[in-house]
């Protein structure tokens, strides 16, 4: 190859074993226990990019174990003139039952670590580890579709509890959340002042009530399958939108220990854990590529969500893969030098940019 075509030279792929599933909505093995990092954040909290970059180092470290939620409240949160107001009643309501009195903080997993619930950023990680450490006794899954014209989407949850549940109702919750929202961001780190931040794991809404939906039926054995439907604001961009669902124990007062969670692409997006998973060979062309490459990928009942990471595990693409498809052909173009991976169905294709 000459240098001058190399250097245009976008994306080299390798090839590597997928895991497709046997498909099914959810299966009755039991699954590993995921973790949901919930982040009190705000436009004008200078620690908070800090807290960010925290968070994730723990989706780098467990790229398919950890789901973000960023909640923008408290007085931090309120916008300057021309700055985008990512608040709303659920996070508001939130940081005012919990009583965060300083953002960066989170929840992880709603789970008390050292004796106390709201963490600060230094204890996410090793609280993060301690929840991926724990049986879980429900699975969970979830499938959406979306209508363009009504901009209605549906969501549809099934649970298959494993083992009995703690005894008390349980909850499912399940909201939504937008990825790439350009804003201003304090930053008193190195750099200073963002003034068109990447804010990523936006709440926008809960589609179920704030406390959740009872869940009264948990003995082992059990299937609960829920639908949703929920009228998406034109000001929300679909695509960057992501369906999170998690199922919590039922508690007299207060918030109870996320028990299971699951997310997916708000736009024809599936998670799945089937019983049984057959190997297959995935393969990307062109090698290489200039501007676009194209996935082969075996063909399922329902749709997938492929996406390309950074070596951080940042999400930098994403792309859903539609019941029956062979192939997805992804734009890489924008992707800047470095070495990248692919991952869909829970296998990962590495990808090199080479330009």
């Amino acid at each position: 190859m000459q240098t001058k075509d190399f250097a245009r030279a976008v994306l080299l792929s390798l090839t590597c074993i997928a895991v497709h599933p046997a498909w099914s909505q959810v299966g009755h093995d039991p699954q590993p226990r995921k973790v949901l990092l919930e982040e009190f954040t705000a436009l004008h909290c200078g620690n908070c990019p800090a807290g960010h970059v925290v968070a994730a180092s723990i989706v780098a470290a467990h790229p398919d174990d950890v789901v973000l939620v960023n909640l923008h409240a408290g007085p931090l949160a309120v916008p300057s003139a021309g700055q985008p107001d990512l608040r709303n009643e659920w996070s508001t309501q939130l940081l005012t039952d919990l009583g965060v009195g300083f953002t960066p903080q989170g929840l992880v997993g709603r789970r008390a670590f050292a004796g106390t619930t709201l963490l600060s950023s230094g204890a996410w990680a090793n609280a993060s580890n301690a929840v991926l450490a724990l049986p879980a006794v429900v699975n969970m899954a979830a499938s959406t579709s979306f209508d363009a014209l009504t901009r209605e989407l549906t969501v549809q949850v099934e649970l298959y509890y494993t083992a009995d549940g703690q005894g008390m109702s349980d909850r499912l919750f399940v909201l939504l959340t937008e990825d790439h929202i350009t804003g201003w961001q304090s930053n008193y780190g190195a750099g200073g002042n963002y003034p068109n931040y990447d804010h990523r794991h936006v709440l926008r809404a809960y589609l179920t009530a704030l406390e959740g939906d009872p869940v009264d039926e948990t003995t082992e054995g059990t299937t609960v399958v829920r639908t949703y439907t929920w009228t998406v604001p034109e000001e929300f961009t679909i695509e960057n939108c992501r369906v999170v669902a998690f199922v919590g124990e039922g508690v007299a007062s207060g918030i109870g220990e996320v028990l299971q969670v699951t997310a997916t692409s708000a736009v024809a997006g599936a998670t799945a854990y089937a019983d049984h998973e057959a190997a297959t060979v995935l393969h990307a062309f062109p090698v290489p590529a200039t501007d676009v490459v194209t996935v082969l990928v075996t063909p399922a009942a329902s749709a997938r969500e492929l996406y390309i990471t950074d070596v951080a595990g940042r999400v930098v693409h994403r792309s859903v893969v539609l019941g029956g498809a062979e192939q997805v052909t992804l734009s890489v173009g924008d992707l800047q030098p470095g070495r990248y991976h692919c991952r869909v169905d829970g296998a990962r294709l590495g990808l090199v940019v080479v330009r």
